[in-house]
């Protein structure tokens, strides 16, 4: 039986992907010491939707406890192929309980990105939206194998055609207990702080934003007829606390400045969506 833990779950898996932003997935191979690992989770991957033309790689990956604060912490499977409807996976792993089993899908040249997860074990569809639930699977000991943890993921999740690209200007002193930035496309103004709000609205979050700069550029991926009301940089603390999300810049109309522009995305391709960001005013 399914277990829907919404609350929980949302932050916590938003929390995970920061961190696989953070550091760019730079070795699928994982250091287990000198003691050799027999214990493993296994099962298959039923998968539909079609495929992005910028595919680079699809892989099972589990969480002991989130949020991870170390790349080591997130154990990743080796490729699947997702050319047929059914795969295979395993990954060994030590003994104990994982919160979450989760499929995510990268882009060519691309970082892993929240807005990636294309399945999770306890997972429900409804159409092309995955529904935020899990259900967390236990090793007991370092022979057990623990298998037909089966997880459908939905290709469609990811087929983002349009592009939205811009500049993001620092002005002003950055804070020291800056941890991450991102910027995000959202389908309305999420409530402040509301991190529930901040996924269920938003379309594509970016958090692979650099920081201490004095600018950067951002590339978003969204669906063809999306409409954005609100695109923003989002800033977290050092923790990686996701209830500290704090907007502190938007793209702005030209007529003014104080207020949200808006772009239903009937092209493929939108440049020049540029966005201030003054450290001052998020002190005020």
């Amino acid at each position: 039986m399914n277990f829907i833990r919404l609350k929980k779950w949302l932050p916590f898996l938003t929390a995970g992907a920061i961190s696989l932003l953070i550091i760019y997935f730079s070795s699928c191979k994982i250091d287990h010491g000198l003691e050799p690992i027999y214990s493993k989770i296994s099962g298959k991957v039923f998968i539909t939707g079609e495929a992005p033309e910028k595919t680079d790689e699809i892989r099972v990956a589990v969480i002991k406890k989130f949020p991870p604060k170390r790349i080591n912490e997130l154990l990743f499977s080796n490729r699947i192929s997702y050319q047929n409807d059914t795969s295979s996976y395993e990954i060994f792993v030590p003994p104990g309980t994982y919160d979450v089993v989760a499929v995510i899908w990268k882009e060519k040249y691309g970082a892993w990105n929240i807005s990636d997860v294309v399945g999770v074990y306890g997972g429900i569809f409804i159409g092309d939206q995955l529904l935020p639930s899990y259900v967390p699977v236990t090793v007991p000991d370092n022979d057990a194998i623990v298998d037909s943890i089966d997880i459908p993921i939905n290709l469609n999740v990811v087929n983002r055609p349009v592009t939205i690209e811009g500049n993001v200007t620092f002005q002003g002193s950055w804070p020291q207990n800056t941890g991450t930035m991102a910027v995000g496309a959202f389908t309305d103004i999420p409530e402040k702080g509301n991190f529930i709000d901040y996924y269920f609205k938003s379309v594509y979050i970016d958090f692979s934003l650099s920081t201490f700069v004095t600018e950067d550029d951002y590339r978003l991926r969204v669906h063809l007829g999306d409409t954005l009301r609100y695109i923003s940089v989002l800033w977290i603390n050092d923790t990686y606390d996701f209830s500290s999300i704090t907007d502190i810049g938007f793209y702005a109309t030209d007529a003014d400045p104080n207020q949200p522009d808006s772009i239903v995305t009937n092209n493929r391709e939108y440049k020049n969506i540029d966005i201030l960001v003054d450290f001052s005013k998020m002190q005020e």
